[in-house]
C-alpha cells in the first residue's frame, strides 16, 4: 500500500504529466478530424473531457479494442464496470484535461477553434525506443477513441457514457 509521503510510480507520474496528456489529445484529436464525414471537424470541446478518462485508466485501456469495427455503445455493453466508473473518473480528470488542453495550446500542439480542438500539428509517434509501451498503448487508444467520437453525436456519447457536459 502506498503512502502519501511516497513519490507515485514512475509510470503513473508520466501518464499525468500535462504534456502527455496534450500529446494524447492531439492524437485523438487528429484522429477525429481525419475520420469525421466533413472536412475541418474537430473534436468538440465538451467530448475532449471524455477522452483522458477513457484512455488513462489501465482498465480501460486495456479493454479498448483493437480497432472501430468494435462500436462505442457495443463496447461498453460488454465493459459495464468500466461504464459504472465512468461518471466518477469523467469528473475526477476534469482539472487534469484543463490543464492538458492548456499546455497543448501553450506549446503549439493543440489549438481552439470555434468548432472545438484540433491538433495544430501532425501529433509525434511514440519513440519505440522507449522501455515502457505505455505511451503506444495510449497513443492507440486515443487513435481510437478520436474515430468513435467521429463517428456518433456528441450527445449519444455523453449519453453512453453515463456523464453531461
Amino acid at each position: 500500500m502506498t503512502t502519501i509521503n511516497q513519490s507515485p510510480l514512475p509510470e503513473a507520474a508520466a501518464l499525468l504529466n500535462p504534456a502527455f496528456g496534450a500529446y494524447i489529445l492531439s492524437h485523438c484529436a487528429a484522429a477525429y478530424t481525419a475520420a469525421a464525414t466533413e472536412p475541418g471537424s474537430t473534436l468538440p470541446w465538451p467530448s475532449a473531457f471524455l477522452v483522458l478518462p477513457l484512455i488513462l485508466p489501465p482498465d480501460s485501456r486495456r479493454a479498448l479494442p483493437r480497432d472501430t469495427r468494435t462500436q462505442l455503445a457495443g463496447w461498453l455493453t460488454d465493459n459495464t464496470m468500466i461504464r459504472a466508473a465512468f461518471p466518477q473518473r469523467a469528473p475526477a480528470l476534469h482539472a487534469y484535461t484543463q490543464s492538458c488542453i492548456r499546455f497543448g495550446i501553450r506549446h503549439g500542439a493543440l489549438a481552439l477553434t470555434d468548432g472545438g480542438l484540433r491538433a495544430a500539428r501532425k501529433p509525434a509517434k511514440p519513440d519505440p525506443s522507449e522501455p515502457s509501451e505505455e505511451a503506444t498503448t495510449c497513443v492507440r487508444a486515443a487513435v481510437l477513441v478520436g474515430r468513435w467520437f467521429a463517428a456518433a453525436e456528441a450527445a449519444t456519447i455523453f449519453t453512453l457514457l453515463g456523464v453531461r457536459p
